[in-house]
């Protein structure tokens, strides 16, 4: 690993990211969060290149992000935060470089949080943005990029449509980096602790609190939205999952495998050794600069 690499370890420790995510009960996590996301803005983006605007979805805003020479394909860029933060202007801005350099145009949801609805309600809006996207491309032609949260939505978009929207078409393919699906196992919970001390910013006990995060009090929340790996997976596109080896997440991966395999989804999985959650979007060190760059030709490839 490189000396930078270390420093920017060494100073997200210090930080205290992760132990804000420890000790709160469920109401006072989402009380904080807030008041956190009140003072959050969506920014104005301009390009010379690109044609930028929000429309809205269910009343929650999605950013266009169209190339002005016609792309043929796009990206459903779903950004995490644990259900209960918004995308940050510095998110945004990563995205719109994210389509500049993959050459697609990319489509940002603003979804509901759980910090006001269940996770139901964000599946309900991210399947609405997809149908959104159908007017204007093939499905074949989009593909889906989840971070965190972002990738559970992603891949449980597809459980959606198989429970819910039979008829409509899958997307063509889905990148999920670390993506936030909770603890279902002894197992998972045992390899989760152990990746626990390793781990910099997603403290394991989280994943156990997050399961009243995504419910909101709402019990008929479909187990698929809480656990992927309960979710039906039938006629879903090509997957790719990139992980760090260092993060808690990394522990469902094995039992994510099994439910691609049990479904005959065409899969792969990168792990970045030493790497921390989602470090292909912080392209701030080397080793993470190598994971963007494979988000990108992973996407231009699809």
């Amino acid at each position: 690993m490189s000396i930078k690499y270390e420093i920017l370890k060494w100073a997200v420790k210090k930080s205290g990211i992760k132990n804000k995510m420890t000790g709160n009960s469920v109401e006072e996590l989402v009380e904080e969060k807030k008041r956190e996301n009140a003072k959050n803005k969506i920014p104005e983006l301009k390009d010379s290149d690109f044609n930028i605007d929000q429309i809205k979805i269910m009343g929650f805003t999605v950013i266009r992000m169209k190339h002005k020479n016609k792309a043929s394909n796009a990206n459903l860029f779903i950004i995490g935060g644990g259900m209960i933060m918004p995308p940050r202007p510095a998110s945004i801005k990563k995205a719109l470089r994210f389509a500049k350099e993959t050459g697609v145009d990319v489509y940002v949801p603003y979804y509901p949080l759980c910090t006001d609805y269940p996770v139901s309600k964000a599946y309900e809006m991210i399947y609405e943005t997809y149908i959104e996207m159908l007017k204007d491309y093939k499905p074949e032609n989009i593909s889906i990029l989840g971070t965190s949260s972002g990738g559970n939505l992603g891949l449980g978009l597809i459980s959606y449509i198989n429970n819910c929207h039979q008829e409509t078409p899958m997307p063509g393919y889905i990148l999920a980096v670390s993506p936030g699906t909770c603890v279902d196992t002894e197992e998972e919970w045992q390899r989760m602790q152990k990746l626990d001390k390793k781990d910099i910013l997603i403290p394991a006990s989280y994943m156990k609190t997050a399961v009243d995060v995504l419910r909101h009090g709402d019990m008929t929340v479909p187990e698929y939205m809480i656990w992927l790996q309960k979710a039906d997976f039938t006629n879903c596109p090509k997957v790719t999952f990139i992980y760090g080896s260092d993060e808690t997440l990394f522990a469902c991966a094995p039992s994510l495998e099994k439910v691609m395999q049990k479904y005959g989804v065409a899969y792969e999985l990168i792990v970045g050794e030493g790497m921390f959650h989602c470090y292909p979007a912080f392209p701030v060190v080397k080793e993470a600069k190598e994971g963007w760059d494979k988000m990108v030709d992973l996407i231009k490839g699809a």
